[in-house]
């Protein structure tokens, strides 16, 4: 029994030696030659052009956000768009607003502020009452935000019309938020919608166009020339303000998008010379908008 049980030792002594000289040499290997390293990490994206942002808001911890965390990515040259009573079916408060409006104009004196609403009757109630740090209204137009909205592209002419005499008489800009479906639904370009035609009646127009980011960049583009095709052809000297939505159906926005598609979407506006953004968000969706900030260049 002597013999095996030496022969077993002298084996293990070998294996032991072996193995002691393997991890040697890949200490040797990995410090000296670099045998094994990271794997790198992405490089960052690359900044975009500037762009002037609209930041949407609909609630105080909304404001509050923008107040404090999302304070240091907001830059000179954009603006706030402060919403209540958007459907019509929901509650207007043009106090809260005019609070919102009060608190962001301490914090960013010069900043252009806005209220936001939907229905010509939160219209008139709002344009009455918003104090003067609102320079204007949206007039939020979508199917099921109104009840005088309708695809009919002469019926919805003369309900910017209205919306425009409202805000003159009060002395606030009349902006409009048309749908942005008509852009690119096949089933809709019946009714022959031209946002260049409808931005005449008003004296700004932002265009829901957040459906076709989610859709891809490539898609967004396409939405957007043709939108700025229509300006082009009415030769219109002003440009409208398109929509990407951060957030997803978690967050309650079906039609919005995480920060990686968000910048690949902002990335198309500048080379279709448009340097502003609307941007609407929500709280669930806060992460994403700090990275989709950071990663345009901000902060």
């Amino acid at each position: 029994m002597g013999a095996p049980t030496r022969a077993r030792h002298r084996l293990a002594y070998l294996l032991t030696a072996v193995a002691v000289v393997l991890v040697a040499i890949l200490v040797v290997g990995v410090a000296v030659f670099g045998w094994w390293r990271p794997a790198p990490s992405a490089p960052p994206p690359t900044p975009l052009p500037s762009l002037d942002i609209t930041f949407a808001a609909n609630s105080t911890e909304e404001v509050e956000s923008l107040l404090t965390t999302v304070r240091p990515y907001i830059e000179p040259g954009d603006s706030f768009d402060l919403v209540s009573g958007s459907p019509e079916n929901s509650t207007l408060s043009v106090p809260n607003v005019n609070r919102w409006a009060a608190e962001l104009r301490d914090a960013f004196p010069g900043h252009p502020i806005y209220a936001h609403t939907a229905g010509l009757t939160h219209y008139a109630e709002m344009a009455a009452g918003v104090g003067t740090n609102v320079s204007g209204i949206l007039y939020d137009y979508e199917p099921g935000f109104e009840p005088e909205f309708t695809f009919n592209f002469t019926a919805t002419l003369s309900n910017f019309r209205n919306v425009s005499e409202i805000a003159q008489a009060y002395g606030v800009a009349s902006v409009g938020y048309p749908v942005g479906r008509p852009i690119l639904e096949p089933n809709l370009a019946v009714y022959g919608w031209n946002y260049a035609t409808l931005a005449g009646t008003v004296d700004a127009l932002t265009v829901q166009t957040q459906t076709y980011c989610k859709a891809g960049a490539s898609t967004y583009a396409e939405a957007l020339s043709t939108v700025l095709g229509q300006y082009a052809t009415e030769g219109l000297p002003s440009l409208p303000e398109f929509q990407i939505t951060i957030g997803n159906a978690t967050t309650t926005l079906p039609n919005g998008v995480t920060a990686e598609p968000a910048y690949d979407c902002a990335a198309e506006l500048a080379p279709l010379g448009l340097h502003s953004l609307y941007l609407w968000w929500n709280e669930g969706a806060l992460p994403d908008l700090l990275t989709f900030l950071a990663d345009i260049g901000r902060g």
